[in-house]
């Protein structure tokens, strides 16, 4: 709980900052997934075979997500600072050694020392993400899908803008690229956008709402004594733990007035929430409660509670703009705080895994060999290939994959908020359309056979890559509550290298198989990789299979939800779910 004295406008202040240091941290995160811009040239120059680029390649990977458990429950206990802090340290020793191994200042003893430090790369861009997102999903709630939408998409536009720096400082030189200078410039890109973060992250909190949750005295409604406080037993439980800070602070707040001998003669939101209901029924059952005086309309609120018609309209137009789950303004699809074993053990928990590993491992495996591929198709269809054009093809490709990934999760947040709202379409509806998406671009890369056609394939790549690494997070934090978010957040995405890992082995051994002279010529309209889709086309149709029983769950989750709220809420209304304010 932030001071008393901190005012809404420093709070405000005070969020920008920390939401401008997340974003720095996020692109700082984004540089894992920039190998194919120099793996080529680095597998090329240490005659690593397909298989051994690919394994060094997913070592990122494996950095990134084995350790998201670890860093979550750090971003939980410790705090953002002093994991942007090592982030700094460990991205700038990584890419400065791959550096110096690229030239030959450092020794190559085994290329699985390169897998070494592209483990460090995935462990330093992991502690700034997770301090990045947690960060944000604990500073914004009414607005949290945008917030943590843009946060992201930060993750998937640092690619995108730093293969465009390859391509235009770096790739355009008398020897061919010049990787040493672009790997000495992602590590003091790291240095300095992850000590940025480590100065200015940090969690601000929600803020107290500014509508009072207590009901007025004599209005006519069936609670006992305990509701003032929030303590009732069978109320509706909101379960950030932000909130209930929320609930001790406002309680304070409002004894306090009363021992001054004070009122506020602002309506509460509950009393809100019982006019518009009453109102409601009057409009549709062609009912005066408030003519008979035994009902709960607008004119008996007004002739026991002393509210006025304006404040109850005024009141009543702010819950009809709110975020929604149905016509009263209640969202069934509630968060049930769970972390640890409960949720490992949580069906739901296991679905939403489950879709993660298999379609976000289809954009781990292809953004690590779009390199591979481009290079199959250009060395195959030019009488005349030139190394710094395929560089700069390779570029073109992996910034259509990063666009899109940056789209997809910028615009999934949003659009996600907006149908909620506006016609409370379910999220795990939208999950389903989103790996639909994800399957449909493995059969566009699978069927490519010319550049301009893959690299419509590379942009729905990224695009569906987006929306399902972007849209999982704001589930966690919706479903399952903020206040383990960052462990629950890691656990859940742990296993994606080990699916991007399969896929990758798997296309290394198709690619090798047939091409044992590694001659990317004779890879004539990508006949020696083709295979390798029909398992990622695969893996996508069991994750649309997991999605739709996960949005059959989701669905009778909701239902349950519904009946116990018309059961105990509706009539009694001892405690009624508040907005926030901010």
């Amino acid at each position: 709980m932030e001071p008393a004295s901190v005012t809404r406008r420093q709070r405000h202040w005070r969020r920008a900052v920390s939401m401008l240091g997340a974003c720095l941290a996020t692109t700082t995160a984004g540089t894992v997934y920039l190998f194919s811009t120099y793996g080529p040239g680095l597998s090329k120059r240490l005659h690593l075979t397909s298989t051994q680029s690919n394994v060094v390649a997913i070592s990122a990977n494996y950095g990134l997500l084995l350790s998201g458990p670890f860093f979550g429950w750090a971003a939980d206990t410790v705090g953002p600072r002093i994991l942007s802090a090592f982030a700094a340290a460990g991205s700038f020793t990584a890419f400065s050694a791959l550096a110096y191994t690229y030239n030959g200042t450092l020794p190559l003893p085994s290329w699985l020392v390169l897998s070494a430090y592209m483990v460090l790369v995935g462990i330093s861009c992991q502690a700034v993400n997770m301090s990045a997102i947690t960060v944000t999903t604990r500073n914004f709630k009414e607005n949290r899908g945008a917030a943590v939408s843009l946060c992201i998409a930060f993750f998937g536009l640092s690619p995108f803008v730093l293969s465009h720096v390859n391509s235009i400082f770096f790739s355009r030189g008398d020897d061919g690229p010049n990787i040493f200078g672009y790997l000495r410039f992602l590590s003091l890109l790291g240095l300095v956008t992850s000590t940025a973060a480590t100065l200015s992250l940090s969690v601000v909190g929600f803020g107290p709402s500014r509508y009072r949750r207590d009901i007025p005295d004599g209005f006519i409604a069936d609670y006992d004594s305990s509701i003032g406080d929030g303590s009732s037993s069978g109320s509706y439980r909101n379960n950030d733990e932000q909130t209930h800070a929320g609930v001790d602070e406002e309680s304070g707040l409002l004894r306090a007035t009363e021992t001054d001998g004070g009122t506020d003669a602002s309506p509460s939101y509950s009393a809100v929430v019982k006019a518009s209901i009453g109102a409601s029924e009057t409009d549709n059952n062609g009912d005066t409660a408030a003519a008979s005086g035994t009902g709960s309309g607008p004119g008996s609120l007004r002739a026991v509670s002393g509210i006025s018609q304006a404040e109850i309209d005024n009141g009543s137009s702010q819950l009809r703009s709110a975020p929604r789950g149905n016509a009263n303004g209640v969202d069934y699809d509630t968060a049930r705080d769970l972390g640890g074993m409960d949720y490992v053990r949580d069906p739901e928990a296991q679905l939403l895994a489950l879709v993660l590993f298999l379609c976000a491992g289809i954009g781990v495996f292809y953004n690590n060999n779009v390199g591979t591929i481009v290079s199959a198709i250009y060395y195959s269809s030019t009488k005349d290939p030139d190394a710094s054009a395929a560089q700069r093809l390779i570029n073109h490709h992996v910034s259509a994959v990063s666009l899109g990934s940056f789209v997809g999760r910028l615009s999934i947040g949003v659009l996600a908020d907006f149908c909620k709202r506006a016609w409370g379409l379910p999220r795990s509806g939208i999950l389903v359309v989103v790996v639909f998406g994800t399957v449909l671009s493995q059969v566009v890369v699978g069927s490519a056979e010319t550049l301009p056609a893959l690299l419509v394939g590379s942009a729905m790549t990224g695009l569906s890559y987006g929306l399902i690494f972007g849209f999982v997070p704001l589930l966690v934090s919706v479903w399952f509550g903020t206040k383990h978010f960052g462990s629950n957040w890691g656990l859940t995405s742990v296993f994606i290298g080990f699916s991007g890992q399969a896929l990758g082995a798997y296309f290394g051994y198709v690619y090798d198989s047939n091409l044992p002279d590694q001659d990317p010529s004779k890879c004539v309209r990508g006949s020696c990789y083709k295979d390798a889709f029909v398992l990622s086309v695969g893996l996508g149709l069991l994750g649309l299979l997991a999605s739709v029983v996960l949005a059959r769950r989701r669905g009778d989750r909701r239902r349950e939800n519904r009946r116990l709220w018309e059961e105990q809420e509706y009539s009694h209304i001892p405690y009624v779910p508040f907005i926030l304010a901010e």
